[in-house]
């Protein structure tokens, strides 16, 4: 019996003591434990780090934004004057440009930060990303001065003009010094390449290319990043048109007219160069409609649409009732104001009728144009006599 037993402790400390299992189970506890706290801890400083990184992002739009409205609000009243503004700083953002009712918006594209603006007319690409903008101004007189229109373009924005009324293409290139534009042949136009541009807008002042396909190497482009303008009716309307596939698609239903008196660096007309599209145009037209509204008033009064004369125009009548005019040869100068068939007083007053009517839905506005024709040539009228008070 000694010898068994003895025997079998040798044999127990051979094969040694069994394992505990409690202390397994205890030791890959807390290895799951260390895994699962880990996770949480990194996955915290992560959280950590985007939530950062997303209000430094947010404060840098509310920066940009601010920046850019005080830089348009002075480019905007900076008349005839173009400028360049270094955003290499903002090279990986894209700057987005909307107008939706009479309100202007900007900002960087994916933030909530924006800044709206119902008065300033703003004319730009929906997009822009870039390391330079190019901001320009132009009066638009109808038939006074009403605002300054602002385009905002790139650098690396491409205009080509193509067509036949060489006389605006030459004005264009000479106007637009330092923009990124180039005049092309007609027989070329299969040959555009977008280079290494963001995007490209065709100016087409014939009318003619909308049924052409579109350029192989121009293909390559996003949709959204190839757009083209066509006036028609001899610069008087224009319509849009965007990439769809290889061809090109009209994104206005109806031709839009170009609401100016003409003539050279006709604001509005460049207005719709640089606009986005037919509905960015209009929107930002519409700005200066309702200013133009403002100033009827200035000139007229604020009842002249119902007949009670005030401002400049009754200013000049009351002038001309009361003094005696001196010896002139044709009409007095008061029948200019209010007896010729053709007057100033009737004349305001159906012009402050069709800009009401043109803010109105369904807006009207062409016949804003015959109206603002028969105002500047009265003013000239009077201009011409020498010795008469004009209107402006």
């Amino acid at each position: 019996m000694k010898e068994t037993k003895s025997a079998h402790t040798k044999n127990r400390r051979f094969l040694g003591t069994p394992p505990n299992k409690s202390a397994q189970i205890q030791v890959t506890f807390s290895w799951v434990y260390i895994l699962i706290a880990g996770t949480i801890i990194l996955l915290f400083f992560v959280g950590v780090v985007v939530k950062q990184k997303a209000i430094s992002e947010e404060r840098l739009a509310i920066d940009v934004v601010d920046i850019m409205d005080s830089i348009f609000t002075g480019a905007s009243v900076a008349e005839k004057t173009k400028q360049t503004i270094d955003t290499s700083g903002l090279v990986d953002y894209t700057l987005s440009f909307s107008c939706d009712e009479g309100v202007s918006g900007f900002g960087i594209k994916g933030q909530t930060s924006s800044e709206e603006n119902a008065f300033q007319p703003l004319f730009s690409p929906q997009e822009i990303q870039t390391s330079k903008l190019l901001l320009w101004s132009l009066p638009y007189r109808f038939p006074f001065k009403v605002i300054d229109l602002l385009f905002v373009t790139s650098v690396n924005t491409k205009y080509f003009l193509i067509g036949s009324d060489h006389a605006f293409i030459h004005e264009f290139i000479n106007a637009t010094d330092g923009f990124n534009r180039e005049f092309v042949s007609s027989s070329l136009y299969a040959d555009l390449d977008p280079e290494r541009n963001f995007q490209v807008r065709i100016i087409d002042v014939s009318g003619n290319l909308h049924s052409r396909p579109i350029p192989d190497k121009l293909a390559s482009l996003d949709d959204n990043k190839l757009t083209m303008i066509e006036f028609i009716d001899d610069g008087k309307k224009v319509n849009y048109y965007q990439k769809e596939g290889r061809a090109w698609k009209k994104s206005t239903k109806n031709s839009i007219p170009i609401i100016s008196l003409g003539g050279e660096k006709d604001a509005a007309k460049y207005a719709a160069i640089f606009a986005n599209d037919g509905e960015m145009y209009q929107c930002n037209m519409m700005k200066a409609f309702q200013r133009l509204q403002y100033l009827n008033e200035i000139y007229a009064g604020q009842d002249i649409s119902n007949r009670v004369v005030g401002g400049k125009l009754k200013e000049m009548i009351e002038h001309y009732e009361v003094e005696v005019e001196e010896e002139v040869v044709g009409e007095p100068c008061l029948d200019y104001l209010q007896v010729h068939e053709s007057n100033l007083l009737k004349s305001l007053r159906l012009f402050q009728i069709q800009v009401l009517t043109c803010q109105a839905p369904p807006s009207n506005c062409q016949d804003l144009i015959t109206g603002a024709e028969e105002i500047q040539q009265i003013n000239q009228d009077l201009e011409r006599r020498g010795n008469c008070i004009t209107l402006y």
